[in-house]
C-alpha cells in the first residue's frame, strides 16, 4: 500500500521511494506519451520522473515541481502530461494525469465532466467530494444544499459566528503572554476556524469541540491518525443531541456508516484547514506589506465607528478587506492543487499545436496554482500580493445573501460550478467576522526569525491537499509566527 498525503508521519518519511522502480514500465504502467502535448517524457527518465512526482507529492512540493516543469516550456498556460504512480482502485497503477493549466480548458473541463478522479476515496470514501458515482454525488449535493443556503441556513449562524470571533482578541492576548511573546497564528487560525466549525455549522458544545479541535487538526498533519476513526465516530453521535444545519443532515442522513464516517472527516477538515490557511497567508502578506496592511485597518476602524456590532449587511462597508482575501485566494490558493476529473467522454484540450484529443476516462487535474500566478493572466506582478490589482467583478465575493460563486477562466479558488465548494460562503462571512476582531484592537509585524525567510524562494508552503505555511521550527510541519501588538485606538 502506498503512503498518501494524509499519511502518519512516520510512514512517509520511512517510505523506500527505489521501490517504485518495479511499478515502472511493468503490467500496471498504463501511462504513455501522448503526441502535441508537453511532458517531462519526451526528455527524463521515466523512473526517475515517476519517483520524483510521487515524492513531491507525499512530501507536499509538488506545486513547485509542476511549477518548474512548466517554467521549461516558456508558458505557465500549457497543459502537461505527467506518469501518476497511485492505487486509487485499490490496486497499485501508473496513469496518465494530464495537469491543465490552460485557463479555457480548465473552466470548460471541470464544468462539462463532473466524475471526480477517485483520489480521495481511500481517504474520506464516497463522501460528497470524493464519489465518483454522478448519481451518489447529485443525491448527496441536493440534500447538503439546504444547510448552506445562505438566506435560510447561514444568515441563522451568523450570530452563533459572531460569537466565537468576539473572543478572539481575548484568544490572542493570552497566547501571545500579554503581548510579549510571538503567536504561531498558522496554529491559531486553524484552532478557531476548527472551533467555528463544530460550534456553528455542527452547534457541538463547547466541551466537545474543546476536546477534539487540537487532536483532530493533528490527524490531518499525520500525528496519531488512528484517532481519525474514534472522532467519526464520537462525532456522529454527537450530531444526535446538537442543532447545528450539519448535525441535522447526519441526522436525517440515510447513507451507509462509512459514507457518514467519509462525509464527517471531510467537514472537519475541508470545513476549516482551508478558511485557517487563507486567513494565515493574509496575515502573513500583510506584514510583508505595511501599506496594504494601513490601508485594511483604516477601513476596519472606520467600520467599527459606523457599527456598535457586527452584521451581516455590514459587510458591504469592507471592499478593501474583500480585495485582501480575494487576492489571498489567487496568490495562496488553499486547493493549490485545484480539483481532479475522470473525462466521460473522449474530449479535447489545447496542446503544443492545436487540439489534442484526450480518450475518455482520462484523469484530469485542474491546476490553480499555475493558473492564478501566471502572468500571462494577471501582469509581471502575478507573484506579488497586490490587493489593488485589475479584478473582474466575477472574481470578487458579492456581500449579499446569495449562492455566489467567485470564478473565471483565470481565477477558481474554490473550483467550478456544479462540484464548487459547498462551504465557500460560510467561509467568507467567518473571515470577515475574524478579521474584524483581530484588527479592531491589535497590530501585527512578522517574528524576526519568520521575516528571515521572506524572500526565501523555497518559501511556497506546504501542499498537503490544502496549502499551508511551513514552520521555521524544526520540530512541526506548519507555522506562522507574529507579534501582536495592542495598537492606539480611539475606537
Amino acid at each position: 500500500m502506498l503512503p498518501t498525503i494524509f499519511s502518519d508521519i512516520e510512514t512517509k518519511l520511512n517510505f523506500d521511494f527505489d521501490t517504485i522502480n518495479q511499478y515502472v514500465n511493468s503490467n500496471c504502467d498504463n501511462s504513455y506519451y501522448i503526441d502535441n502535448l508537453h511532458s517531462p517524457l519526451q526528455n527524463q527518465d521515466k523512473n526517475k520522473l515517476v519517483k520524483d512526482y510521487f515524492k513531491s507529492i507525499i512530501s507536499g512540493y509538488n506545486h513547485i515541481l509542476i511549477s518548474k516543469y512548466l517554467q521549461t516550456y516558456n508558458s505557465q498556460s500549457h497543459n502537461i502530461l505527467l506518469p501518476y504512480l497511485n492505487d486509487w482502485n485499490n490496486e497499485i497503477s501508473i496513469d496518465n494525469l494530464v495537469i491543465i493549466s490552460n485557463p479555457k480548458d480548465s473552466e470548460r473541463i471541470a464544468k462539462r465532466h463532473i466524475k471526480k478522479a477517485p483520489i480521495f476515496k481511500s481517504v474520506v470514501n464516497d463522501s460528497v467530494i470524493s464519489t465518483t458515482d454522478n448519481d451518489d454525488w447529485k443525491n448527496q449535493r441536493y440534500e447538503l444544499n439546504n444547510y448552506f443556503l445562505p438566506q435560510y441556513s447561514l444568515k441563522k449562524l451568523f450570530n452563533l459566528s459572531k460569537e466565537r470571533a468576539n473572543i478572539s482578541e481575548e484568544i490572542l492576548k493570552t497566547l501571545s503572554n500579554n503581548y510579549t511573546n510571538s503567536v504561531n497564528m498558522s496554529e491559531y487560525f486553524l484552532n478557531e476556524t476548527q472551533s467555528q466549525l463544530q460550534l456553528v455549522l455542527f452547534g457541538f458544545n463547547k466541551e466537545f469541540e474543546q476536546k477534539t479541535n487540537k487532536r483532530i487538526r493533528d490527524v490531518f498533519v499525520g500525528i496519531n491518525t488512528e484517532y481519525a476513526k474514534e472522532f467519526s465516530l464520537s462525532a456522529l453521535n454527537e450530531t444526535l443531541i446538537s442543532n447545528g444545519p450539519l448535525s441535522e443532515y447526519f441526522k436525517t442522513s440515510k447513507e451507509k456508516l462509512e459514507k457518514n464516517i467519509g462525509n464527517i472527516l471531510l467537514f472537519a477538515f475541508a470545513g476549516h484547514d482551508t478558511t485557517g490557511h487563507t486567513l494565515t497567508w493574509l496575515l502573513y502578506e500583510l506584514c510583508k506589506h505595511p501599506k496594504y496592511k494601513q490601508k485594511l485597518i483604516e477601513e476596519v476602524d472606520n467600520y467599527w465607528k459606523n457599527n456598535t456590532i457586527e452584521s451581516y449587511e455590514s459587510f458591504t462597508e469592507l471592499p478593501y478587506m474583500t480585495r485582501c482575501i480575494t487576492e489571498t485566494l489567487r496568490l495562496w490558493p488553499a486547493l493549490a492543487n485545484g480539483t481532479f476529473r475522470e473525462l466521460e467522454e473522449d474530449d479535447y484540450i489545447s496542446g503544443i499545436d492545436g487540439n489534442v484529443e484526450l480518450p475518455k476516462g482520462t484523469y484530469c487535474q485542474i491546476f490553480n496554482w499555475t493558473r492564478h500566478r501566471n502572468p500571462e493572466l494577471w501582469g509581471e506582478d502575478a507573484d506579488s500580493f497586490n490587493p489593488e490589482r485589475d479584478f473582474d467583478d466575477k472574481e470578487l465575493w458579492a456581500n449579499n445573501f446569495s449562492g455566489y460563486l467567485t470564478a473565471s477562466e483565470r481565477y477558481s479558488p474554490f473550483t467550478y460550478s456544479p462540484r464548487n465548494c459547498l462551504g465557500r460562503n460560510f467561509s467568507h462571512i467567518e473571515m470577515r467576522l475574524i478579521l474584524l476582531n483581530i484588527f479592531k484592537n491589535h497590530d501585527f509585524y512578522l517574528d524576526k526569525e519568520q521575516e528571515k525567510h521572506v524572500d526565501d524562494p523555497k518559501y511556497l508552503g506546504l501542499n498537503f491537499f490544502t496549502l499551508g505555511p511551513n514552520s521555521i521550527k524544526d520540530d512541526e510541519l506548519l507555522g506562522m509566527y507574529i507579534n501582536v501588538f495592542k495598537k492606539n485606538s480611539n475606537l
